[in-house]
């Protein structure tokens, strides 16, 4: 019963939602991969540091409590969430690659990865910002705690630490860098950000088109299911909640409305007023559409409204507040607007029936208030 861009928020609202609770579920398959290679470990299936695979485990379970907590406490569309769960997301990622070192090189497009399904070019920039910070703090942890890279060549599974006291102790006289930061700047984190960084521009082009084609679908969308000259649903809209939506509310109030004298209206004063007349009682009754109480526009000048579990009196409300808004208003002074209407109450999947007995009610409404205007 929205416009189309209200309607396309809302659907941009209700997709944050899926995505935070997709990020959520990212970074639970992220803990259950690092438990897996930290069980392999342990039983002896890969040749890894045990002590720094139950580091990364461990500090992973910590970073896991808080995007539970905000799961749990936190309303999921606030624009905040995304930011704070992909940041740690990017962290986990950064404490992985440092531990794990040259096996995992390939974590840090994870983030990027689910920064897209947000579908907000900002997003995936933001995390590739995060990423290029986290990912020099690891490069460096990674250097002097982490998997060195000479257990590749040396089928160990060794830190630096490990071999500079070998070398310190044997003959070798080999030099070490004493200053390895620039080094580590300019020849690991340097290439690696230019490689994220053209990752992020294709997935840019991906966000781009992926928006695209939600406008299109919720264009669409829109149009199947709402009647564009008044704004509320049309019967399309109605037959497919009759069927998916209403079995499932146990109380329901139907109010079947219909717009009197349009005959006479078309016929006197031409389509055009008659046109008037049907957007002035739509335009009343949509003024209380909301979540549990929807406008169908079922025929010219037919209108359901139904309402999810009805409040005490808040149907015969609705009435009255909507007959004397019609009553108060006159078009060019000479028409004047009103409606039959017809309520009925019972459960959501009877709903063919309580419209069936709402439609009948309305019949005999607008035939006492004939009756009433002859006397």
């Amino acid at each position: 019963m929205e416009d189309f861009k209200e309607q396309y928020r809302r659907e941009l609202a209700d997709q944050e939602i899926r995505s935070n609770k997709h990020t959520l579920k990212g970074f639970g398959w992220f803990l259950i991969a690092v438990a897996l290679i930290w069980l392999l470990t342990v039983t002896g299936f890969f040749e890894v540091d045990k002590k720094l695979i139950t580091i990364a485990f461990i500090s992973n379970i910590i970073l896991f409590i808080p995007a539970v907590y905000i799961y749990l406490k936190s309303d999921l569309s606030k624009s905040w969430i995304k930011y704070f769960l992909l940041s740690l997301i990017c962290i986990v990622s950064a404490v992985i690659a440092a531990f794990l070192s040259f096996h995992a090189v390939l974590v840090y497009v994870v983030p990027l990865l689910l920064a897209i399904q947000y579908r907000r070019r900002s997003t995936i920039w933001f995390v590739y910002a995060v990423n290029t910070v986290t990912m020099l703090i690891s490069s460096l942890v990674s250097f002097y705690y982490g998997i060195c890279d000479l257990n590749i060549l040396l089928q160990s599974q060794h830190v630096r630490n490990w071999y500079l006291d070998i070398i310190t102790e044997s003959a070798l006289n080999i030099p070490f860098n004493e200053n390895p930061v620039f080094i580590i700047i300019v020849f690991e984190v340097f290439p690696r950000s230019i490689m994220l960084f053209v990752f992020s521009i294709m997935m840019q082009y991906t966000v781009k088109s992926s928006n695209e084609d939600a406008y299109r679908i919720a264009q669409l969308t829109y149009l199947k299911e709402t009647d564009t000259k008044t704004r509320v649903f049309n019967k399309n809209k109605y037959v497919e909640m009759a069927a998916d939506y209403y079995p499932k509310i146990e109380r329901i109030s139907v109010l079947f409305w219909d717009l009197n004298n349009l005959k006479k209206i078309n016929d006197e004063y031409g389509h055009a007023m008659g046109d008037m007349a049907i957007e002035k009682l739509t335009s009343v009754l949509y003024e209380y559409s909301s979540d549990r109480c929807r406008v169908y526009r079922i025929g010219g000048d037919e209108f359901l409204m139904i309402i999810d579990d009805p409040k005490q009196e808040e149907s015969e409300t609705i009435i009255r507040s909507v007959q004397g808004k019609l009553e108060a208003d006159h078009m060019n002074n000479e028409i004047k607007i009103s409606s039959a209407v017809g309520l009925a109450f019972g459960s959501g999947s009877d709903i063919f029936e309580v419209v069936k007995t709402a439609d009948t009610c309305m019949y005999e409404n607008k035939r006492r208030s004939k009756q009433e205007r002859k006397a």
